[in-house]
């Protein structure tokens, strides 16, 4: 049994990591139960990281679907996406990185391996898209990334879900282990006082939609709220 069986407030993150078009999206909305993130064969279609909670088993954990890492100049609207990817990278405790195993490895993937790499972070090798024969070339060709060994996926299908249980679990009961020690009882300095107040109201945080035609501000004000570039403008 994991420490965080039955977690009524998953704050361990996981981030999806991976070149454009590989099924991280796929995979993000797979782990959390909808159909969160947009999906499409175009390159690209994911710009801002989003954050979701997800189950797997009696896993839960938060993951966050990032943009296609690319490598651009900074002002580059691929520049600033991958800037995103690289901030999610940096709040999780463990990367899933996504290759595409019709594919096989790309340069592309290469050079990402070894920025995760010198992260120091976890990561968790997913050889996606590995359905029938002619993806198995594909998934050995992932073993030359050299950060550990890949695991055949199917993002669409659900196969492969087991074995990224496996490699997830340790990971995050280490993350859960580490949190608790650095906060053995959170519930120490809370009085009576605190508890009428509905400090530990189930309903908070409070959660606003900001809606309305496309390019009326909204990203520029959630920008402006939160108090950095999390979503894309231009």
């Amino acid at each position: 049994m994991t420490m965080t069986q039955g977690a009524p407030a998953p704050q361990i993150k996981i981030a999806v990591v991976g070149r454009p078009n590989v099924g991280k999206s796929t995979l993000f909305n797979r782990l959390v139960g909808k159909r969160l993130a947009l999906v499409d064969d175009t390159p690209g279609v994911t710009r801002d990281r989003r954050e979701g909670d997800a189950r797997l088993g009696e896993l839960a954990f938060t993951v966050i679907d990032t943009p296609g890492l690319e490598e651009a100049p900074e002002a580059a609207l691929e520049g600033r996406m991958r800037q995103q990817t690289d901030k999610a990278v940096a709040e999780a405790a463990a990367c899933i990185f996504v290759v595409d195993a019709r594919v096989g490895v790309t340069p592309l993937d290469q050079t990402f391996a070894n920025i995760l790499r010198v992260s120091g972070k976890p990561v968790i090798l997913l050889a996606n898209k590995a359905e029938g024969a002619a993806a198995e070339a594909g998934v050995i060709d992932a073993w030359s990334l050299g950060i550990g060994d890949p695991i055949p996926f199917s993002a669409e299908h659900g196969q492969g879900m087991s074995d990224l249980y496996s490699a997830l679990a340790p990971i995050i009961d280490a993350a859960a282990s580490a949190a608790a020690a650095d906060d053995p009882d959170p519930d120490e300095n809370v009085g009576a006082d605190d508890e009428e107040e509905g400090w530990n109201d189930p309903l908070k945080p409070l959660r606003v939609a900001i809606v309305g035609r496309p390019n009326a501000g909204k990203s520029t004000l959630v920008n402006r709220l939160l108090g950095e570039d999390r979503m894309l403008t231009g």
